[in-house]
Parts: structure tokens; sequence; C-alpha cells
């Protein structure tokens, strides 16, 4: 049984230090989990959470260009699509990708859907209105229960949802409506916890690095979803496309158990971390997290800050630039380059592989900025808004000229999402730097907002689709828009930024430092805390 976690001071009365909590786990699950830091644990585990919850939600861009004939819907609607000649695009594409002549379905057996533009942009979009109505009660029972129950119920509970979607797929629109609501409601804690969680394990001069890797568990898990899905929609069982839903619904159960096993609200509640890494982290961060009862939330602080409203609505141009991508780019490739279905969904992934590479590598950048001095976090968080905001729009508005060469304009759409990645280690780990205890509930707030990009994205790509003749225009003012809106944001974030800890979001307890003190500290720190590792090996020995 876990022994209770005792606290002291120091000599001095300016911080506590902590003592060693006791635990009867087993010497060999210990020795185990030495081999590798608990907070790069929690950093895997969350990767691959996050991975499965997005293949959960991206898998049904791809499935409805397997469930539903587009070209056959715009046909019976009288509707005139002008699209590149195919031939032209696969002379273009032979030297990187092949492009496939037979049917797309012709190993598929299970039944299609006559669902128009406007229906399909319901559906995609049904998700997101869910998604946004339990952020904060996410972030809520975080704060006071703790992100493991709360995050790994929301992976059980979305991968059952997943599991039932064929099912009500075949009952209709509304039934399949009906479950993306649901899993939108059940997958919206995701990002209030894991930031709330980060807020307790994720020392300041890493908190870059280990948010973006975790971060990048989205874009893996829809780079591996828009290829699994194409290919499963071809030739996986249950008739086709049937098979997407249960794949990625058992992934995401198996998921569960390492969670179970291995993951910890905070430092102090963790029975097998060692002495070194927990004193490490919470006198790095300035926050000590035993208490059963959390502090209370600041809303009059919250809501009255400047900064705060800046992340809210910079958090909203954000998102849609990303669930603009996420929601409709295999329908943007189907339409104007009329690929089969396997090369669309290829190609729908290299954006995504390309802000998993730019995001961990802006990530590892703006910590070694920090680390070494050369710029103040302030700064760098500036620089990575600035590349992550003007960049895309300027990458979107050239993929909206370049006509019927689909690698030029997947470079350019791959480009855009790239550098979109940037705003991770930009302004979305700075819930965690203005409020590192009520940084889930900060995350909740914004997100929440950001979320309704979500819903409004695919609506407007149906609506300009399914009434703009010409498909090259049609998405050439999709694009457009996204550009707009995401220079907008940049402007809004930039305003307003700042990344000192709030008046209102600390407690007497609370022993912050800026960055020139911790850059001086982390040093003798560090030799500090291989001292009381190397004395913990010792006596583990003997």
């Amino acid at each position: 049984m876990q022994g209770k976690n005792e606290k002291i001071y120091s000599s001095n009365g300016s911080r506590p230090v902590l003592k060693r909590q006791t635990s009867t786990t087993s010497s060999r699950m210990r020795k185990m989990e030495s081999w590798i830091e608990c907070r790069f644990v929690l950093t895997g585990l969350f990767f691959f959470g996050l991975m499965n919850l997005y293949m959960m939600r991206a898998n049904l861009s791809v499935a409805m260009v397997a469930m539903v004939n587009s070209k056959q819907t715009a046909t019976t609607k009288n509707q005139t699509i002008t699209e590149c000649n195919l031939d032209q695009s696969k002379q273009v594409t032979s030297d990187f990708m092949n492009v496939t002549e037979d049917d797309p379905f012709e190993h598929q057996t299970a039944p299609t859907f006559d669902w128009d533009p406007a229906t399909r942009g319901w559906i995609l979009g049904a998700f997101f209105y869910g998604y946004c109505t339990t952020q904060i009660l996410g972030a809520y029972l975080e704060h006071r229960f703790g992100g493991k129950i709360v995050f790994g119920s929301t992976v059980f509970l979305a991968s059952v949802l997943t599991l039932l979607t064929p099912t009500m797929a075949k009952l209709g629109p509304g039934a399949l409506v009906a479950t993306r609501v649901m899993l939108g409601v059940v997958q919206g804690p995701m990002y209030p916890v894991h930031h709330g969680m980060w807020g307790k394990w994720a020392p300041p001069l890493a908190r870059s690095r280990l948010i973006s890797f975790a971060i990048t568990g989205t874009y893996t898990g829809t780079v591996i979803s828009y290829n699994l899905s194409g290919y499963l929609a071809r030739y996986g069982f249950a008739g086709g496309w049937p098979s997407i839903f249960y794949v990625v619904g058992c992934c995401g159960l198996v998921w569960c158990i390492f969670w179970a096993i291995f993951a910890f609200d905070s430092p102090a509640k963790h029975p097998r971390i060692s002495e070194r890494e927990r004193r490490f982290i919470e006198q790095s961060i300035g926050t000590y997290n035993d208490k059963d009862e959390m502090p209370a939330i600041p809303w009059k602080g919250i809501f009255s800050s400047t900064i705060f409203w800046g992340l809210f609505l910079g958090h909203f141009c954000s998102n849609y630039g990303v669930y603009n991508l996420l929601t409709n780019l295999p329908s943007y490739i189907d339409q104007v380059f009329s690929f089969d279905l396997k090369t669309s969904s290829a190609m729908a992934a290299i954006p995504f592989t390309s802000i998993w590479f730019f995001t961990t590598i802006a990530g590892y950048m703006a910590d070694f900025l920090r680390e070494r001095g050369w710029m103040k976090t302030l700064n760098v968080r500036r620089l990575m808004i600035a590349i992550a905001q003007f960049v895309p729009g300027i990458c979107l508005i050239a993929a909206g000229y370049l006509g019927c060469n689909p690698v030029a304009a997947i470079t350019m759409v791959a480009l855009a999402a790239g550098f979109g990645g940037f705003a991770t280690p930009g302004f979305k780990v700075c819930h965690v730097e203005i409020a590192p205890r009520y940084s889930g509930i900060l995350y909740s707030l914004t997100n929440t907002f950001a979320t309704m990009s979500g819903q409004v994205s695919p609506l407007v790509a149906g609506y300009v689709t399914g009434n703009v003749l010409d498909v090259h225009q049609a998405w050439r003012i999709v694009f457009f828009v996204g550009a707009g809106i995401s220079v907008l944001g940049g402007v809004i974030v930039l305003s307003t930024l700042n990344t000192d800890v709030q008046s209102w979001a600390k407690i007497e307890e609370d022993f912050y430092v800026d960055d020139e003190t911790r850059l001086k500290k982390t040093s003798s720190a560090a030799s500090e805390f291989d001292e009381i590792g190397e004395s913990e090996f010792n006596s583990e020995k003997v």
C-alpha cells in the first residue's frame, strides 16, 4: 500500500523539500521504470493515446469517400464539375505514386449511401458539436479528481462508440450524426486533461518539446488513419469500409490497458518515481500537488485577463486551419484530381506527416533557444506564432492557384500544415506557462471556442463546393478563407501575448522564478538531483 507523501521546508523556508514516499510496489516494476524517467513514459502514453483518439476522429473523412460516390451524387443534382484531366494528373504523379485505374470499390460489399454535399458536411461536422460541450467539464474533473481516470475513460468510451459506427451508419444519416456527436462529447476532455497533467509533470525548460512531441501523436494518428482507412476500405473485412472503425476501436481498447498501469496524476502520486526525478519536476515547476482538495478556480482573474482573450480568439483561428485540412482534404483531392481512394488517402496523409515533423522540430528549437539563453521565452513564443500563422496563409493562397498540378498543390498544402505546427510551441503551451495549476481549465475554455471552427469549416467547404460550379474556383475560395483566418489569429495573439505566471494563478505555496533565475539554477539543481539519484541507487542495492 502506498504511503503518505510528506512535505517539509528548507532551512530558510523558501520552498518545499519533498521526502520520498514509500511504496510496496515490486522492485522489478521499479527497475523497469528506472530505465526511462516517468515524465517520458507519460509522454509516450499521451502520444499513443492522442494518436488513437485522432484515428477515431479522422477515419470518417476517408471512409466517407468509400461510403458515398461524390460524382454520382453531384450528377443527380445537375451540377457541373470541372475536374483535372486524369491523364495529366497521372503523368505528373507517376514519378512518386502509383495511380491505378481499377475500380477502388471492387472488393467492397458493404452498402453505400446517397448523401449530398450538404449532408456529408453535417456528418463530418457533427463530431465538433459534441466536442465543444465537455471541454470545461473535462478540465474541472481533471482539476478535481486527476487526469488518469478522465483521460482513460475518454479513450475507452471513444473506442466503444467507434466500434458502433458502422451499425449506426446503416441506420441512416441521423443515427450516424448522433454517434459522431457522442464521440465528440466523450473526446471533449482530451486536450484540457492533457494540458492539466503537463502543468504538474513538465519542467519549464522541457515544456515545449514534451508537449509538442505528445501532441504530434494527433498528426501521426491522422496519417495512419488516412492510409489504413484507404487500404481497409478497399480490402478490409466486414465488407470494406466498416473494418476501418473496427480496427481503430480495438486499438484504443488495447491502449487503455497500458494507461491504467503506467499513468499517474502527478509526480507526488506516482508510487514508483525516483526521488531525483520527483524533486526535479516539482521544484522546477514551482508547485506541489499532493492535496486531495485543489485550490478554487480563479474565474474572475481568468475572464479579466487580456492574455486569456488573446489565446481565446487566436486558438479558434489556429484550429480552423487544422480542422479545414482534417475534414476536407480527402474530398479536395478526390474532387479536384479524381484519384482512386488508395492514392487519395495516401496524398491526404502527406500534410499531416509534414505537421508531425515541423511540430517536433519546432518544440526542440523553442527549448534550445531558451536553454542557451539566446532568446527570452516571450520572444521565442512570438517567433513561433509568427511562423505558425503567417506562413501557412501564404502557402494556402498559392495552393489555390496551382490548378491541376497535384505535386505542387499538395506540397503547398503540406507546407501550410507543417508551418502551422509551430503553433504548439508558440501559444498552445502558454496556458501552462501563465497558469500551471489551472492550465487544463484555461485550455478547456479556449479550445471550446476553437472547436467551433471544426463545425464551421466542413459547412463552409460543403456549401462552397455544392454551389460553385467550377471545382477549382470552389476550393480556391475554401483555401482563401483559411488563409485569412490564419493571419487574423496571428495578429490577435501577438498583440496580447505574455508568458509570465499571472498573479491570479498563484497560491501561497508556489515559488515561481523568471527565465534568468531559472537558467542560473538549472545546472546546480541537476547536480543536486544527480547526487540524490546516486544515493538512491546505492540504498536500493543494499
